[in-house]
């Protein structure tokens, strides 16, 4: 009697539990910072996971869409000489105002302390004003059963599935380059030692010896971004191809370069298309382009993209399903030559279509993860509570020649909407088993951030591009360049 008494208060606790916590709870969604003048230390996603990470609690949870908020919550960040003032507004989903504030500084070193009080008096002010109706009572949640425990590795590279023993946190394989200045966002190989790395201020040519060496760079005006870096060749003439996807303010206008004798000339400019290179069915690296429309972030089909004369040629259309575009597809075959194309949902699961172009599998965990993005003027500001859209540039697919799909996978720290932080990254190949993609190994997890990576076939080796220090609040940053062979 006393057990069965005991278990019935318990359970009665949870309910009330959950429906307390459900009650009452406003859901709130931060959007990007406005920074002026001009954001040069990355300000905007680092105020705005500041702000998010402060805020929620005590009634108040912060979600990663406008959509399913209460409450849009809107910032600006002003620098005039040393002062800063920090300003916020937030709205209910009807685009009311239900409350303000600000705080002031004279110093980087005052702006922590100045969003803890902004996000006091915010939040107050939100708690106050904005009412929402309870939540229906959460269902008891079921006991998950425990993971199981990796097995130790045969290879010192490689982790193995499936898996049932603890793996050691043995030193890190591989070659790694000494730390480059700059948090750099792409890179690209060509079958030599060489690389070319990306980065805000434009491309830098790399060679491996003891360590990383400049061979040669190419600087970019500040107003264009770079949104990914490819490279084919060499030719018969030793001349090698990079392909530089740019986007300038909104438009895109990409160029590439010749590099030739240790020397960076430009080919074509203004190019109004987006590049990737990549081996199709795990064949020869082809150059893939697509547009960018007025409205459409990718717009049309996937043409394979050659130069001629100096100007692109496009031919070989490939109609993209939904989610595929330009920089987040590959294609794959199965034992008996059926052909599958695989790409990443704008959620970051991986997803797998026939060639009728219908979804037919869909990964259990997200996967890729990116921080590079893109941003246009959203035609909805009322309802996201923003003046831009934002969309992230996906990870690479790989497709090796046996038909294995390798992604990375970043994880870590914290993602939330449109605001990103990536701390950690595994590389994962999966084999086709006929009805799904099944985790065939990855590699130990990494404590950085992936931004980009290549894969050599020949070689069977990775070139993986490490952000060990993220470029905050005025500091330059650093990267790694890291290469790691898989067979």
């Amino acid at each position: 009697m006393k057990r069965s008494l005991v278990a019935t208060l318990v359970l009665l606790s949870a309910l009330l539990a959950a429906t307390a916590a459900s009650a009452g709870t406003i859901r709130a969604y931060i959007a990007d910072f406005a920074v002026s003048p001009a954001d040069t230390a990355n300000l905007k996603p680092t105020l705005q996971r500041l702000l998010a990470t402060r805020i929620a609690g005590d009634g108040l949870v912060t979600v990663d869409s406008a959509a399913e908020a209460d409450v849009i919550v809107s910032g600006s960040y002003v620098t005039l000489g040393k002062m800063f003032s920090l300003d916020v507004i937030a709205k209910n989903a009807s685009g009311k105002q239900v409350a303000a504030a600000f705080e002031q500084g004279e110093s980087v070193d005052a702006l922590i302390p100045a969003i803890g009080k902004l996000s006091a008096k915010i939040k107050g002010d939100i708690l106050s004003q904005v009412k929402v109706t309870a939540a229906a009572p959460a269902t008891t949640a079921q006991v998950a059963p425990s993971a199981e425990i990796i097995k130790k590795p045969a290879s010192a590279e490689i982790v193995m599935a499936p898996t049932a023993e603890i793996v050691r946190n043995d030193a890190m394989p591989g070659w790694y380059s000494q730390r480059i200045t700059g948090v750099m966002s792409g890179i690209a190989t060509w079958g030599t030692k060489d690389v070319v790395v990306a980065d805000s201020t434009g491309i830098h040519v790399y060679r491996p010896g003891a360590k990383l060496d400049l061979v040669t760079e190419a600087a970019l005006p500040d107003r264009m971004k770079i949104l990914g870096i490819d490279a084919m060749g060499p030719e018969a003439s030793g001349r090698v191809l990079i392909f530089v996807t740019i986007i300038d303010r909104e438009t895109v206008a990409s160029r590439i370069y010749a590099l030739q004798n240790d020397t960076l000339k430009i080919v074509a400019e203004e190019i109004p298309y987006m590049f990737r290179s990549l081996s199709p069915y795990g064949g020869p690296k082809k150059v893939y382009a697509q547009q960018m429309g007025r409205t459409e972030d990718f717009y049309g089909d996937v043409y394979e993209a050659n130069i001629v004369d100096g100007g692109v040629k496009l031919t070989n259309p490939i109609k993209m399903p939904r989610y595929a575009n330009v920089f987040n597809f590959n294609m794959f075959r199965d034992k008996s030559g059926k052909s599958y194309l695989t790409a990443f949902s704008e959620s970051g699961y991986l997803l797998v279509y026939s060639d009728t172009g219908e979804e037919i599998w869909r990964s259990s965990d997200k996967l890729g993860g990116s921080e590079t993005y893109f941003q246009k003027k959203d035609a909805d500001e009322r309802t996201t509570g923003t003046p831009f859209r934002t969309r992230f540039i996906d990870q690479r697919i790989v497709v090796t020649d046996k038909g294995d799909v390798i992604v990375p996978q970043n994880s870590g720290f914290f993602v939330l909407g449109n605001l990103r932080s990536y701390s950690k990254y595994s590389i994962v190949s999966f084999a086709w088993n006929g009805s799904s993609l099944e985790e065939s190994w990855r590699t130990k997890q990494s404590q950085n951030y992936l931004a980009d990576w290549t894969y050599n076939p020949a070689a069977k080796e990775l070139t993986l591009l490490e952000v060990a220090q993220k470029g905050t609040f005025g500091g330059k940053g650093g990267s790694v360049v890291r290469v790691l062979g898989v067979e």
